[in-house]
């Protein structure tokens, strides 16, 4: 099921907020939030009863320029910074939806993500110790069993 549910999460730009969650949730007032919307930097999906929703891209852009702005650039600029990390944002999200195989909890210890599809054919995992906060990366033959001693061998400390 959590396996089903990250890959739910990297597909699915449904999710609806009103402006004034967007407005708390970004900290930009709604009314620079209709004046953005006006000028056509950002989009709401225009409910019927004139309540505007923002799908989560939206959401993130509206973050996004509230950073730089914040940073000291221009509306304009902000505006096509925002745009570009959003593309670099798709791009990864295109990626990860095509690599992603699963994520699995090793010992209450270890968190495992598997990547796999690359051209060398072999599974390609992240692996992160939430006792040390240390994380590690390993490429492992596909039948190879992740057991907890394997993890904690990558995570043995090493003597000087």
């Amino acid at each position: 099921m959590k396996n089903n549910t990250v890959k739910l999460l990297l597909e699915s730009d449904d999710l609806l907020v009103g402006i004034s969650e967007l407005s708390k949730v970004t900290d930009v007032s709604p009314r620079q939030i209709r004046y953005w919307e006006q000028k056509g930097y950002i989009k709401s999906t225009g409910e019927k009863n004139g309540n505007r929703k923002f799908k989560l891209p939206m959401v993130i852009k509206v973050e996004i320029i509230k950073h730089f702005l914040d940073e000291g650039y221009t509306l304009t600029a902000a505006v096509d910074k925002a745009q570009e990390h959003q593309e670099n944002i798709h791009q990864a999200k295109t990626l990860l939806r095509e690599i992603f195989k699963g994520v699995q909890q090793v010992d209450e210890r270890f968190t495992v993500i598997r990547l796999d599809n690359f051209s060398n054919k072999e599974g390609f995992y992240l692996i992160r110790d939430s006792d040390t906060n240390q994380a590690t990366y390993q490429i492992i033959e596909e039948n190879s069993e992740i057991t907890a001693e394997l993890l904690e061998k990558w995570f043995e400390p090493i003597e000087k």
